[in-house]
């Protein structure tokens, strides 16, 4: 089921049909998802301190934020952003068009050729009038589109989850995905691990130490480490989107997590652990299958910041979840379980983020029982909880505001002259 805002689409299409006639310029376009709006008052806080730069240095800028429709929860609308929505609902007209018209894409070329030319008709429709210098996002599927817009500007994809090769949003067996060499776009970064692993693992030389720019990250988290206490209470965070094209995968996903509770639950209970569930930000009532386990010990939780949630536990659990570096950065430990395939942790954060507690991984029903009465023992529950804090610091860093500035003033600076001196 999709959930329309109509209003919220109607003051989006008001401004693009406006901008047919009347011309905007910026310096800066940032681009994102409300479902990124997470932070404190439903603020975006990825964006936050590239926002307040701009801000600082009077630099002219724009927030286009779409909606992420499948979703069931109410994320914030920034009051000062543009609505996206009228340009997306014309894409999927258009991309059903096309589909009737030409044969459905199906390789990443067809694909591209696809969102090539829907991009070169909602430019020719509503952005003849409109220029910027750069274009940041959060979601990389439209830079088609803003190269299109403005050849000369830089487009930039700012990092919002987790890098390695095997993510084909940034890297898939060596290769960076097609269409972001083809729109020649930027990284920016949150550590200088994850610049390494794009620079070390492409062997098309894509990237490198010119396109891959580590600026730090606002992390919603406090990033001073919590004084190490098992209270015994655990956070679970769920990974069922309606992304996964077979429906099996989440079905399969549920039954994995309820046979390894009720398979622990006589433990869980004479241990007096608590258990609380946090579903995926994508996550859909409509369209994916739920838990349905009614234990005491068990509570859900969507509303809550994952900070908030993260204060009061002292343990975190998932399949491959990001909130495994949420947790680290505040030295809380992840106990991850390897028992599917598609969520499997082992090549992303074994392998190749090594991460240092390699004994907490679940790969039977009742691993989840030795793993808890292991980290019972205070010595090593220490131990996890620093040795986490420490791994954390190679691939979050705090937002660098004067890295961030050098990159934006020499892209400005670089854009400038491009269109004063265009290449014959």
């Amino acid at each position: 089921m999709i959930i329309i805002n109509w209003k919220r689409v109607f003051t989006s299409m008001y401004y693009f049909l406006k901008l047919i006639f009347i011309g905007k310029k910026y310096d800066v376009v940032f681009v994102s998802s409300t479902a990124f709006n997470r932070g404190e008052n439903g603020e975006n806080s990825l964006f936050k301190p590239m926002v307040d730069y701009c801000k600082k240095n009077d630099l002219n800028y724009v927030v286009f934020e779409e909606t992420y429709f499948k979703s069931y929860i109410d994320y914030g609308v920034s009051e000062k952003s543009i609505s996206l929505d009228f340009i997306i609902i014309i894409r999927i007209l258009l991309n059903k068009i096309y589909n009737l018209i030409y044969k459905k894409p199906t390789t990443a070329d067809q694909k591209y050729l696809q969102d090539l030319k829907i991009s070169k008709i909602l430019k020719n429709l509503f952005f003849r009038k409109f220029n910027s210098k750069v274009y940041i996002t959060l979601i990389w599927n439209n830079v088609t589109l803003w190269r299109h817009i403005n050849p000369s500007a830089c487009v930039v994809d700012y990092q919002h989850a987790y890098i390695y090769d095997g993510e084909a949003e940034y890297m898939l067996n060596g290769s960076p995905p097609k269409i972001k060499v083809d729109n020649d776009v930027t990284a920016l970064v949150h550590g200088e691990r994850y610049k390494r692993i794009l620079i070390d693992s492409d062997r098309s030389g894509f990237y490198s130490d010119k396109n891959v720019i580590t600026v730090g990250s606002n992390k919603i988290l406090s990033s001073h480490k919590q004084p190490p206490v098992n209270n015994k209470k655990i956070l679970f965070t769920l990974q069922i989107t309606p992304d996964f094209p077979e429906k099996e995968v989440n079905d399969f996903y549920v039954e994995i997590v309820e046979k390894l509770i009720n398979a622990n639950v006589d433990f869980l209970i004479a241990n007096n652990y608590e258990i609380i569930f946090k579903h995926h930000p994508r996550y859909s009532r409509y369209e994916c299958p739920d838990i349905t386990l009614q234990h005491d010990f068990i509570s859900f939780d969507n509303k809550t910041p994952l900070s908030d949630l993260l204060n009061i536990t002292s343990l975190h659990m998932t399949f491959h979840s990001t909130s495994s570096f949420d947790a680290a950065i505040i030295g809380i430990p992840t106990i991850f379980i390897d028992m599917h395939e598609p969520l499997s942790p082992n090549e992303m954060f074994l392998k190749q983020y090594e991460y240092p507690c390699k004994d907490l991984v679940i790969k039977d029903y009742k691993d989840l029982e030795s793993i808890l009465i292991t980290l019972n023992k205070k010595e090593i529950f220490n131990d996890c909880c620093d040795s986490v804090y420490e791994w954390s610091k190679e691939f979050y860093h705090d937002f660098d505001e004067l890295a961030f500035g050098a990159f934006i003033s020499s892209k400005i600076i670089e854009s400038k002259n491009t269109q004063q001196n265009p290449i014959e």
